[in-house]
């Protein structure tokens, strides 16, 4: 099989896994939703009935990323020559948006309450063991996502898996907080808890925002990886000048990684094709939804200077303050 077949190939693996995750997203989501939306209509309970509203829009949420990630998987065609890898950072822009509104209609209806002094009604104990069971049952499956969301990069399912893992904490609050309302009869506990849930969810809308954010703005990938790629172009380096002028960014799960590669004048195009040719593999090794791009050039031997210019100068180079520092060597 080809390089580019086999790049194919592991690529369209890593999106049946996401898509996968997704959809067992939805099914948990969509399970318990059920559950604690029919508890607390029946009982009244506004904190439960706050978390199925919650978890209904989590399963909500999750088909608009399922939707993203099948877009963010087609190919580069002639209107999006990037590819579409941005479509999975807008679901989750999408996501955390249905978070963040879920959070503040909760809290003005739970502060509403406190204001207005209504009364919560009894807290049955046994909602307190569902809870407890919801959480667990949330613990399995936030396993799952993240290890999908870890391996495969995706940022669509780490913000499935971070928001669903937050549901561990929420259930698991909910049923010791509605456990010690029913024991000291302070059915108040009701309403605190509903406040909690807001607050929380606030919280893991911006968390999700900030990642979204991140790639709308063509942020550099973080400095980890940045030195993970200079290793890895560092292997090569008896072959080449200097590697400068490096740009990163992440689109979905894709990373995009630009460089200026400075060999000698004398080496021939075929030659430096060739190297820049083993630099995008290696790196497509580590990463296999990369793009990667590498511009060559050669360095300028006719400034008597030019040796000057490399003298304690590192082979590549991630720290310069523009992508232009070094354009004067060639």
């Amino acid at each position: 099989m080809s390089h580019d077949g086999s790049k194919q190939a592991i690529e369209l693996v890593e999106t049946r896994r996401r898509l996968r995750a997704v959809k067992v997203c939805i099914a948990a989501s969509l399970l318990v939703c059920v559950v604690e939306i029919g508890l607390g209509w029946f009982l009244g309970l506004q904190s439960l009935l706050a978390e199925g509203i919650h978890t209904f829009l989590d399963g909500f949420d999750s088909v608009i990323v399922l939707f993203a990630v099948l877009m963010a998987a087609r190919p580069a065609d002639r209107s999006h020559p990037y590819g579409h890898g941005k479509f999975e950072a807008l679901g989750a822009a999408v996501e955390g948006s249905f978070v963040m509104a879920a959070g503040i209609a909760i809290a003005y209806e739970s502060v509403g309450r406190l204001i207005r002094g209504e009364a919560p009604p009894v807290i049955p104990v046994f909602v307190c063991l569902v809870m407890a069971l919801a959480s667990i049952f949330y613990y399995v499956i936030s396993l799952y996502l993240m290890r999908e969301a870890r391996e495969t990069k995706s940022p669509a399912v780490l913000a499935e898996a971070l928001h669903l893992r937050t549901h561990i904490y929420i259930t698991g609050g909910l049923a010791l907080g509605l456990l010690f309302g029913s024991w000291t009869h302070k059915p108040i506990m009701d309403t605190i808890l509903a406040v909690a849930v807001a607050v929380c969810l606030v919280g893991i809308a911006l968390h999700i925002l900030r990642e979204v954010y991140s790639q709308f703005m063509d942020e550099s990938l973080p400095e980890s990886e940045v030195e993970e790629l200079a290793v890895i172009v560092q292997q090569f380096g008896a072959r080449f000048v200097e590697v400068h002028g490096l740009r990163t960014r992440r689109a979905g799960v894709e990373r995009h990684v630009e460089m200026h590669l400075v060999v000698m004048p004398e080496t021939t195009v075929a030659t430096a094709h060739a190297l820049g040719h083993e630099i995008e593999e290696a790196i497509t090794r580590k990463w296999p939804a990369s793009r990667t791009t590498v511009h060559i050039e050669p360095l300028n031997t006719a400034d008597s200077s030019h040796r000057e210019w490399l003298k304690g100068q590192p082979k590549v180079r991630t720290h310069d303050a523009t992508p232009d520092e070094r354009e004067f060597i060639h």
